[in-house]
């Protein structure tokens, strides 16, 4: 009986959001980070001027470095709202009562990744959501960065933080690209910082329909304790751009030349998400 009087409660804030959620874009990215729980972006310098560098080895080192600290600090926030959600789940699972903040932190997280209708069975919605709170490999980003930014040379990286060519759909939320088609209304989201940038990828790949497969292969991957592969990722990216296959069949390649330089300058730590 106490059980049935603790649920009711949780299942009865998912379903207030789904009333709200119904009216937020499933995939496409914007500036706005008030969604975004909590998010407190990495202080970030700006992106490293490399369109001088004539070295191909010093560039990619260059950009690495700069790089691979933000997508260090997006990982382990995703680490963190993560460890918080197995804390809650646990909490409701004895049937403790969740304290007013971790409801409303619970909401925000909710909001974050674009969960709506998942009130009807609750291992639904606890599964969906461990699908959507997880981290991307570093690898992965730092490759897709380069390729959508050419190394942080291209027009929508130096003027809008732009690194993975992500769009946005609201007048003058972002740079219109030239030749695009008369009708279109998209643009080249711009950001704030790259902190902001990398965030929106990783929530992009988190929540958008195009990435259920990508999600999965993770989950799997963590169900049969495995390391999390950025090659095997990579292929769930086949919708991330209109070159399909071919795309995919670049970033393995890039994934392969670049990842031992990678590797050389990555700082060592705990939980590393990739092989």
């Amino acid at each position: 009986m106490i059980r049935h009087q603790i649920v009711i409660p949780l299942l009865g804030f998912v379903s207030i959001l789904v009333l709200l959620l119904v009216f937020l874009p499933q995939e496409q990215s914007t500036g706005d980070f008030s969604v975004l729980a909590g998010y407190q972006p990495m202080t970030s310098f700006a992106l490293p001027d490399l369109s001088n560098e004539r070295n191909i080895h010093r560039r990619k080192v260059r950009f690495f470095e700069y790089l691979l600290p933000v997508v260090q600090n997006e990982n382990l926030r995703l680490a963190d709202i993560r460890q918080r959600l197995v804390y809650i789940q646990e909490h409701d699972r004895l049937g403790h009562q969740l304290s007013t903040a971790d409801q409303t932190w619970l909401v925000g997280i909710l909001v974050e990744f674009r969960l709506s209708g998942m009130a009807e069975r609750q291992e639904q919605f606890w599964t969906e959501l461990y699908l959507r709170v997880d981290q991307i490999p570093e690898t992965l980003v730092l490759v897709q960065a380069a390729n959508e930014s050419a190394w942080g040379t291209s027009r929508f990286a130096r003027e809008g933080n732009n690194l993975f060519g992500q769009w946005c759909f609201s007048p003058g939320c972002g740079m219109v690209p030239e030749g695009r088609p008369e009708g279109e209304i998209y643009e080249v989201a711009r950001f704030t910082s790259v902190s902001h940038a990398v965030a929106a990828y990783m929530r992009n790949l988190n929540t958008g329909r195009s990435y259920e497969g990508l999600r999965k292969k993770r989950a799997r991957s963590r169900r049969e304790g495995k390391l999390v592969s950025a090659a095997d990722l990579a292929k769930g990216l086949v919708r991330y751009s209109q070159r399909g296959e071919e795309y995919i069949s670049e970033l393995l390649v890039m994934l392969r030349i670049n990842s031992p330089i990678i590797e050389e300058i990555r700082s060592p730590g705990p939980d590393k998400p990739e092989a």
